[in-house]
């Protein structure tokens, strides 16, 4: 049992891949077999738009034909039981690199064909199940008066769609900076933001560790 994680944040050491890891730390009490890539190591492209993936009688075994940088992390992707992604909230999306892997990863494992009415799978009757973290500076309030649940849900939504089986968890409220003092951001109250990463984060961490449990559970109900 494969699990990858990806953080999509440019931060290595904040709150988007302590979540991450922490979604790992519980495949790997499922006994798992974990790795963890960070995105922003090197600048990645998204789709190109070759269409290489949908011609007829194409060899791409669902995996971009672009042979660059992204290449191991996509087949890696490809052949893990179980992708977790982390990524910031950017004005209601993803990071860009994740986007860029998001594009890579899902379109050439998604068809433009139809049997019986029914759009066909490239993964056939398997499923890869998904996690999806998102971290943000946003509090709950906003998040749902600002339509995060609809821009950010439908990344969720992509890869239930195309690998089978997915699932979202939101940390709110995010300690941004560890210096409030040194920045330009007079309308966060920096002991609150405090208080909520003493009290609320480490609840985030749990459930991100019982999101690792969960997905590897259901990869192994889903492929048997």
């Amino acid at each position: 049992m494969k699990v990858l994680g990806i953080n999509g944040s440019a931060r290595k050491g904040w709150n988007t891949r302590t979540l991450v890891n922490k979604a790992l730390e519980g495949a790997a009490s499922m006994g798992a077999e974990i790795e963890l890539i960070d995105l922003y190591t090197e600048p990645l492209k998204g789709c190109l738009e070759c269409f290489a993936c949908k011609r007829k009688g194409n060899k791409t075994g669902g995996i971009c034909a672009i042979r660059d940088n992204m290449r191991p992390l996509l087949e890696k992707a490809h052949d893990s039981d179980v992708v977790i992604i982390g990524s910031p909230n950017f004005f209601g999306y993803p990071s860009a690199m994740v986007r860029a892997f998001m594009e890579r990863f899902l379109y050439p494992l998604s068809t433009y064909m139809v049997k019986d009415g029914q759009h066909v799978k490239l993964l056939g009757e398997r499923v890869i199940p998904a996690g999806m973290i998102f971290t943000m500076n946003a509090d709950k309030e906003y998040y749902d008066h600002g339509g995060y649940a609809a821009t950010l849900g439908s990344t969720t939504r992509s890869l239930q769609y195309v690998l089978g089986y997915a699932e979202e968890y939101d940390s709110f409220n995010t300690l941004q900076f560890k210096d409030y003092s040194q920045m330009d951001a007079n309308m966060f109250d920096a002991d609150d933001k405090m208080h909520q990463h003493e009290v609320q984060f480490p609840v985030d961490e749990q459930k991100c560790y019982e999101m690792g449990q969960r997905l590897v559970a259901k990869a192994r109900e889903l492929n048997k």
